[in-house]
């Protein structure tokens, strides 16, 4: 198995917030932890690295609140739909810079455009949570332009986030036990994409 960097994974417990994150060095993965108070919520910023390629890298920064998107919108000035990403993000990078939804550095470029992800971000893949983080992020920043980033659950999300775990990639169960945790945690409502994927 291919030693990848995973994460972050953000956990809640009483007025903390713990990131965990697995970083190759020389060839081994290595767990990274930070803690911050709950007050400091909003200043918390998350890296995305990649080992193989340092120009993907992104941050992002935890959202005050999370709630539930509304399911009816007035039409959208160009809609862009993609399905079944699968933790693939070099192909999920890609395809938002080939059709003009975000530039190399991760800016929304798609104007009063909807992006509509289609379910199926989970599972097969070994950068999971790093498209995740990349959706998370972009959603406020299509806001901020008119735009909007719409992430509908697909099976594969509701067999994650359920415990059915056939398809996943087995790194993510090596990662869970470097980190001394059950893989399903990584989704609960503990946790900040746990917290989110729920509002969806």
């Amino acid at each position: 198995m291919k030693a990848v960097n995973d994460g972050p994974y953000v956990f809640y417990k009483e007025n903390n917030i713990l990131v965990k994150s697995i970083v190759v060095k020389r060839g081994k993965p290595t767990v990274q932890s930070a803690q911050f108070n709950l007050a400091e919520k909003e200043e918390v910023s998350l890296s995305c690295t990649f080992r193989e390629h340092p120009a993907w890298n992104f941050s992002t920064r935890l959202k005050s609140a999370l709630g539930t998107a509304p399911s009816v919108y007035p039409p959208a000035e160009k809609i862009l739909a993609i399905s079944d990403i699968e933790g693939n993000f070099d192909a999920f990078r890609s395809l938002l810079l080939a059709n003009g939804v975000i530039d190399s550095k991760y800016n929304w470029t798609f104007g009063k455009g909807h992006l509509v992800l289609v379910g199926d971000c989970f599972d097969r893949g070994e950068q999971v949570t790093a498209c995740l983080w990349l959706l998370y992020n972009l959603e406020e920043k299509a806001i901020q332009q008119g735009g909007y980033v719409h992430f509908i659950l697909g099976n594969n999300e509701i067999m994650n986030m359920s415990g059915d775990l056939r398809y996943l990639h087995e790194q993510y169960l090596y990662h869970a036990r470097l980190l001394g945790m059950d893989y399903r945690q990584f989704y609960s409502s503990t946790t900040e994409l746990g917290r989110w994927l729920i509002t969806k």
